[in-house]
C-alpha cells in the first residue's frame, strides 16, 4: 500500500494554531495515510495523551513527544513517536540550531548518548535545507513540516510502500526505506536503503 505521512506536526496541546482533530482533517484532505502529532514535552496540557488517542479520523495518528534535550552546545529538539511497540527517535530541524555542519554532527552524537537516534530531519519548517542531507551525518534523513498552522501542514513529507500498520511504518523509516517530498518548487531526494 502507497502512504504518504508527515512525522512532526504541532496543536494547540502546546504551541500550535489548531485542536488535534483539524489538524487530522487537514492532512487527510491532502491525501496523507499517516501522521506524527509531536506537541512539545515543556508545554504539554495534562490531557495530551487522551487528547490524541480521542481524534476521529481515517488516517494512523501517532502519538508523540517533541522533546527538549540538554547538550554542551545548548539546547536541541529530538522527537518520540511510538507505534504499537516500535519508537521512533528523529534529531529535529538542524537548521535551527546556528550551528557549524561539524557542531551539528557531534551535537547529534551526544544526543544519541541518551536517546537512539533513528533520523534526522532535513527541513526547517517544511523546507529543504540541504546542508544536512549528506552522509556525513549517518542516518536516514526525513523530510516533515513541524507544522503549527493551517499553512504549515503539508508543505514536506515522506512516502513509502508499506502496509497500514504504525510498527511496520516506523520500522521503514529506520531502515531508510522512503522517499522524501516536498511541494512544488523545492528539491525532491529519495532516499530508499
Amino acid at each position: 500500500m502507497h502512504l504518504k505521512g508527515q512525522l512532526h506536526v504541532h496543536t494547540t496541546c502546546s504551541d500550535g494554531n489548531l485542536v488535534p482533530n483539524e489538524v487530522a482533517n487537514i492532512y487527510t484532505k491532502q491525501g496523507f495515510g499517516f501522521i506524527a502529532i509531536t506537541d512539545h514535552d515543556h508545554l504539554l496540557k495534562p490531557e495530551y495523551r487522551e487528547t490524541i488517542e480521542q481524534i476521529q479520523t481515517g488516517i494512523l495518528v501517532f502519538y508523540g513527544i517533541e522533546l527538549t534535550v540538554r547538550t554542551r552546545f545548548g539546547y536541541v529538539h529530538v522527537n518520540m513517536i511510538e507505534g504499537d511497540t516500535e519508537v521512533l527517535y528523529t534529531f529535529n530541524h538542524p537548521g535551527d540550531y546556528d550551528f557549524t555542519l561539524k557542531q551539528t554532527i557531534e551535537c547529534i552524537h551526544e544526543v544519541a548518548e541518551i536517546y537512539p537516534i533513528d533520523a534526522v530531519e532535513i527541513t526547517h519548517h517544511g523546507f529543504y535545507t540541504p546542508e544536512y542531507d549528506t552522509d556525513q551525518i549517518p542516518y536516514p534523513k526525513v523530510a516533515s513540516d513541524d507544522a503549527h498552522t493551517r499553512i504549515g501542514c503539508g508543505r514536506a513529507w515522506i512516502e513509502m510502500e508499506c502496509t497500514r500498520d504504525k510498527d511496520a511504518i516506523l520500522r521503514q523509516i529506520k531502515t531508510g526505506n522512503y522517499i522524501n517530498c516536498y511541494v512544488k518548487g523545492q528539491s525532491k531526494t529519495v532516499i530508499f536503503a
